[in-house]
């Protein structure tokens, strides 16, 4: 009858079916409040500029009198953020050095006044 298994079974054709890349969603660049005033929310950064400090008329208002009214600037640099200072009493520190102006990267801590963050970068 069948000499062997293969016999019984005969080749099955295999049809290619394509593989669409899924769509990828992006994801906005983050400040993530560590400690300080802002607990326990997320700040999404999507603006090409921010203003960030204690004043209400900024984007990202930070209600601490450790901030100076109109303390960073943040801007978009290609992929990615500067933190500008602008002239605040406190300054700004990344990393725990204290600077005028610098590129976040993911997992940076910036830290304004008694406001600590953690930067995530957007993909």
């Amino acid at each position: 009858m069948y000499d062997t298994i293969q016999d019984m079974n005969p080749p099955t054709e295999l049809t290619a079916i394509p593989v669409l890349p899924s769509p990828s969603i992006a994801r906005p660049h983050v400040l993530q409040p560590v400690s300080g005033p802002l607990l326990p929310m997320l700040i999404e950064l999507r603006e090409d500029a921010l203003i960030v400090g204690r004043a209400t008329e900024t984007d990202i208002q930070i209600p601490s009198s450790t901030l100076s009214r109109q303390h960073m600037r943040l801007e978009r640099r290609h992929d990615g953020y500067r933190a500008v200072d602008l002239g605040s009493v406190n300054g700004i520190h990344l990393n725990g050095i204290r600077v005028h102006s610098a590129v976040l990267r993911d997992g940076d801590i910036l830290q304004l006044g008694d406001a600590v963050f953690m930067y995530h970068e957007g993909r």
